[in-house]
This record gives C-alpha cells, structure tokens and sequence, in this order.
C-alpha cells in the first residue's frame, strides 16, 4: 500500500464518522413541526433553540461538504488501489 493511499483512507475514516455524527445530531423533517422535541436521533434538545441560531441550515452545508469529501475520497481511493494492484 503507497503512502498517498493510506492517507486517503485514512481520510475516508474520518470523513465517514464525521458524516455519521454530522447527521446524528441533525432535525429531521418530522421533528421540526410544532411537536418537535429532539435533536436528531441524540434527543434531548427543544428544535426551537436549534432552528434559533440557524444551526440546521449550518448543519445541513457542512453535511453536504463532508459528503462530497467522502465521495471525491472513495472515487480517488477505488482509482489508487487500482494502480497499486497492478504494479
């Protein structure tokens, strides 16, 4: 395995489990009527304090970065382990 390429999975990881967390702590469209009462699947916090500082609309751009991240990282990962099985 090259250098570049454990970098990338390396990458890969922490973009995945960033992704998960990321949208853990997201509302989800059923929680954000009048009824809402959770964070996401974590629960615990009133959606009005969330939907306060925009935090959702924050949330919702680094979810789609950190996406784009993991699948730029797996395409360039898939392209590197295929040049290091065959030299």
């Amino acid at each position: 395995m090259s250098i570049l390429h454990g970098i990338v999975v390396t990458l890969q990881i922490l973009s995945a489990i960033l992704l998960i967390l990321i949208i853990a702590i997201q509302t989800t469209k059923s929680e954000q009527g009048a009824t809402g009462m959770g964070w996401g699947t974590i629960g615990g916090q009133a959606s009005t304090s969330v939907h306060k500082f925009g935090l959702d609309a924050q949330l919702t751009r680094v979810t789609t970065w950190i996406a784009g991240s993991f699948f730029a990282l797996s395409f360039l990962g898939a392209l590197l382990e295929g040049k290091v099985l065959h030299h």
